[in-house]
Protein backbone atom coordinates (compact mmCIF):
# COMPACT_ATOMS: atom_id res chain seq x y z
CA UNK A 1 0.00 0.00 0.00
CA UNK A 2 1.19 2.95 -0.93
CA UNK A 3 2.18 6.07 1.25
CA UNK A 4 0.45 9.55 0.89
CA UNK A 5 3.72 10.96 -0.56
CA UNK A 6 4.24 7.76 -2.45
CA UNK A 7 0.83 8.19 -4.36
CA UNK A 8 2.06 11.89 -4.83
CA UNK A 9 5.23 10.89 -6.90
CA UNK A 10 3.50 8.51 -8.76
CA UNK A 11 0.57 11.05 -9.61
CA UNK A 12 3.05 14.07 -10.53
CA UNK A 13 5.25 11.41 -12.75
CA UNK A 14 1.94 10.32 -14.50
CA UNK A 15 0.48 14.53 -15.08
CA UNK A 16 4.62 15.34 -16.04
CA UNK A 17 4.74 12.52 -18.73
CA UNK A 18 1.12 13.36 -20.09
CA UNK A 19 1.65 17.15 -20.38
CA UNK A 20 5.58 17.37 -21.44
CA UNK A 21 5.58 13.88 -23.04
CA UNK A 22 8.35 12.74 -21.30
CA UNK A 23 9.44 11.72 -17.72
CA UNK A 24 10.44 14.46 -15.08
CA UNK A 25 14.20 13.98 -13.73
CA UNK A 26 14.67 13.83 -9.59
CA UNK A 27 14.88 17.32 -9.25
CA UNK A 28 11.71 18.07 -11.14
CA UNK A 29 9.99 15.58 -8.64
CA UNK A 30 10.74 17.02 -5.55
CA UNK A 31 9.91 20.25 -6.88
CA UNK A 32 6.42 18.69 -8.00
CA UNK A 33 5.57 17.27 -4.27
CA UNK A 34 6.95 20.48 -2.63
CA UNK A 35 10.18 18.85 -1.19
CA UNK A 36 13.85 20.29 -1.47
CA UNK A 37 15.99 16.73 -1.12
CA UNK A 38 16.70 14.70 -4.86
CA UNK A 39 17.52 11.78 -2.35
CA UNK A 40 14.14 11.64 -0.56
CA UNK A 41 12.36 11.41 -4.28
CA UNK A 42 14.62 9.27 -5.09
CA UNK A 43 13.13 6.72 -2.45
CA UNK A 44 10.02 7.42 -2.89
CA UNK A 45 10.67 6.41 -6.72
CA UNK A 46 12.53 3.54 -5.53
CA UNK A 47 9.93 2.23 -3.24
CA UNK A 48 7.15 3.01 -6.44
CA UNK A 49 9.55 0.67 -7.94
CA UNK A 50 9.72 -2.10 -5.62
CA UNK A 51 6.04 -1.90 -5.81
CA UNK A 52 5.80 -2.53 -9.68
CA UNK A 53 4.21 0.67 -9.92
CA UNK A 54 6.74 2.12 -12.58
CA UNK A 55 9.82 1.31 -14.01
CA UNK A 56 12.85 2.98 -15.84
CA UNK A 57 13.27 1.96 -19.30
CA UNK A 58 17.07 1.37 -20.09
CA UNK A 59 19.30 3.56 -21.80
CA UNK A 60 16.75 6.67 -21.56
CA UNK A 61 18.13 10.02 -19.94
CA UNK A 62 14.78 10.27 -18.94
CA UNK A 63 13.41 6.42 -18.64
CA UNK A 64 10.83 6.79 -15.78
CA UNK A 65 7.40 5.45 -16.65
CA UNK A 66 4.48 4.13 -15.15
CA UNK A 67 4.09 0.23 -15.71
CA UNK A 68 1.32 0.53 -17.78
CA UNK A 69 2.92 3.21 -20.05
CA UNK A 70 6.09 1.43 -20.58
CA UNK A 71 7.13 2.43 -24.45
CA UNK A 72 3.95 4.84 -24.91
CA UNK A 73 6.33 8.11 -24.65
CA UNK A 74 4.41 11.20 -26.36
CA UNK A 75 8.03 12.13 -27.90
CA UNK A 76 9.58 10.82 -30.60
CA UNK A 77 13.13 12.29 -31.81
CA UNK A 78 14.69 11.97 -34.68
CA UNK A 79 18.75 11.37 -35.18
CA UNK A 80 19.68 13.63 -38.29
CA UNK A 81 21.79 12.15 -40.16
CA UNK A 82 23.33 15.34 -41.32
CA UNK A 83 22.65 16.88 -45.00
CA UNK A 84 21.65 15.51 -48.38
CA UNK A 85 22.15 16.59 -51.97
CA UNK A 86 19.59 17.60 -54.35
CA UNK A 87 21.46 18.48 -56.54
CA UNK A 88 25.01 16.19 -57.46
CA UNK A 89 25.72 14.05 -54.75
CA UNK A 90 28.31 15.20 -51.81
CA UNK A 91 30.09 13.26 -49.02
CA UNK A 92 27.54 11.97 -46.48
CA UNK A 93 28.95 13.31 -43.02
CA UNK A 94 27.00 12.01 -39.91
CA UNK A 95 26.21 15.09 -37.66
CA UNK A 96 24.68 15.00 -34.18
CA UNK A 97 21.62 17.46 -34.62
CA UNK A 98 18.06 15.89 -33.23
CA UNK A 99 14.59 16.90 -34.43
CA UNK A 100 12.05 16.54 -31.85
CA UNK A 101 8.49 15.14 -33.10
CA UNK A 102 5.15 14.91 -31.07
CA UNK A 103 2.46 13.01 -32.61
CA UNK A 104 3.42 12.76 -36.39
CA UNK A 105 5.90 10.00 -36.66
CA UNK A 106 6.16 6.53 -34.48
CA UNK A 107 8.35 4.80 -36.63
CA UNK A 108 11.45 3.89 -35.14
CA UNK A 109 13.10 3.14 -38.74
CA UNK A 110 13.07 6.73 -39.56
CA UNK A 111 15.14 9.24 -39.61
CA UNK A 112 16.01 12.45 -40.88
CA UNK A 113 17.84 14.43 -43.87
CA UNK A 114 18.11 18.29 -44.45
CA UNK A 115 17.85 18.55 -48.18
CA UNK A 116 20.15 20.40 -50.19
CA UNK A 117 20.20 21.56 -53.55
CA UNK A 118 17.01 22.21 -56.17
CA UNK A 119 16.83 18.86 -57.87
CA UNK A 120 13.38 17.88 -56.51
CA UNK A 121 11.70 20.98 -56.23
CA UNK A 122 9.10 19.39 -58.96
CA UNK A 123 8.04 17.16 -56.34
CA UNK A 124 7.93 19.82 -53.79
CA UNK A 125 11.17 19.41 -52.29
CA UNK A 126 12.96 22.82 -51.25
CA UNK A 127 16.46 23.95 -50.57
CA UNK A 128 16.66 23.78 -46.74
CA UNK A 129 13.63 20.81 -46.05
CA UNK A 130 13.68 18.31 -44.12
CA UNK A 131 12.71 14.86 -45.58
CA UNK A 132 11.70 12.37 -43.13
CA UNK A 133 12.82 9.01 -44.46
CA UNK A 134 11.88 5.29 -43.68
CA UNK A 135 14.80 3.00 -44.04
CA UNK A 136 13.94 0.50 -47.38
CA UNK A 137 16.51 -1.51 -49.54
CA UNK A 138 14.59 -1.63 -52.32
CA UNK A 139 13.20 0.28 -55.43
CA UNK A 140 9.75 1.71 -55.17
CA UNK A 141 8.03 3.40 -58.28
CA UNK A 142 7.25 6.90 -57.78
CA UNK A 143 9.25 6.95 -54.00
CA UNK A 144 11.73 9.37 -53.71
CA UNK A 145 14.41 7.47 -52.63
CA UNK A 146 17.75 7.92 -50.73
CA UNK A 147 20.64 6.61 -52.83
CA UNK A 148 24.29 5.70 -51.39
CA UNK A 149 26.91 5.77 -54.40
CA UNK A 150 30.46 4.54 -54.71
CA UNK A 151 29.38 4.17 -50.60
CA UNK A 152 30.21 7.17 -50.30
CA UNK A 153 27.86 9.80 -51.92
CA UNK A 154 24.23 10.25 -50.73
CA UNK A 155 21.65 11.72 -53.31
CA UNK A 156 17.73 12.64 -53.10
CA UNK A 157 16.07 11.71 -56.54
CA UNK A 158 13.53 8.79 -57.92
CA UNK A 159 14.38 5.80 -59.10
CA UNK A 160 14.05 3.45 -62.29
CA UNK A 161 15.65 0.15 -62.64
CA UNK A 162 16.57 -0.20 -66.33
CA UNK A 163 17.79 -4.12 -66.76
CA UNK A 164 19.42 -6.12 -64.14
CA UNK A 165 22.74 -4.22 -64.39
CA UNK A 166 21.82 -0.60 -64.37
CA UNK A 167 19.33 1.84 -62.78
CA UNK A 168 18.44 5.48 -63.69
CA UNK A 169 18.30 8.50 -61.05
CA UNK A 170 15.89 10.92 -61.91
CA UNK A 171 15.71 14.60 -60.81
CA UNK A 172 12.64 16.40 -60.11
CA UNK A 173 13.75 19.49 -62.14
CA UNK A 174 12.95 20.06 -65.58
CA UNK A 175 16.39 21.86 -65.85
CA UNK A 176 18.80 18.97 -65.04
CA UNK A 177 19.05 15.68 -66.67
CA UNK A 178 18.69 12.00 -65.06
CA UNK A 179 21.68 9.91 -64.40
CA UNK A 180 22.32 5.87 -65.62
CA UNK A 181 24.74 4.07 -62.64
CA UNK A 182 25.72 0.28 -62.87
CA UNK A 183 23.52 -0.90 -59.78
CA UNK A 184 26.52 -2.55 -58.25
CA UNK A 185 27.58 1.47 -57.33
CA UNK A 186 24.25 2.49 -55.91
CA UNK A 187 22.68 1.06 -52.19
CA UNK A 188 19.01 2.28 -51.63
CA UNK A 189 19.37 3.34 -47.31
CA UNK A 190 15.35 4.60 -47.79
CA UNK A 191 12.72 6.12 -48.74
CA UNK A 192 10.83 9.77 -48.27
CA UNK A 193 7.83 9.54 -46.48
CA UNK A 194 7.19 13.39 -45.46
CA UNK A 195 9.03 16.38 -45.06
CA UNK A 196 8.97 19.11 -42.39
CA UNK A 197 9.41 22.96 -43.94
CA UNK A 198 10.91 25.77 -41.53
CA UNK A 199 10.00 29.05 -42.11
Amino acid sequence: MLTIKERQVYNFIIKYQEKHGESPLLREVADGIGISSKGVAHRYIKSLEAAHMIAREPNKHRGLRAIDMIGKSKVLKLKSFGKIAAGGPIEAIPDKDIIELEHIFSNEKCYALKVQGDSMIDAGINHGDWVIVEKRNKILKSKVAVILIDNQDVTLKYIKQLNKNYIELIPANKKLSSKKYNISRISIQGIVIGQIRVY
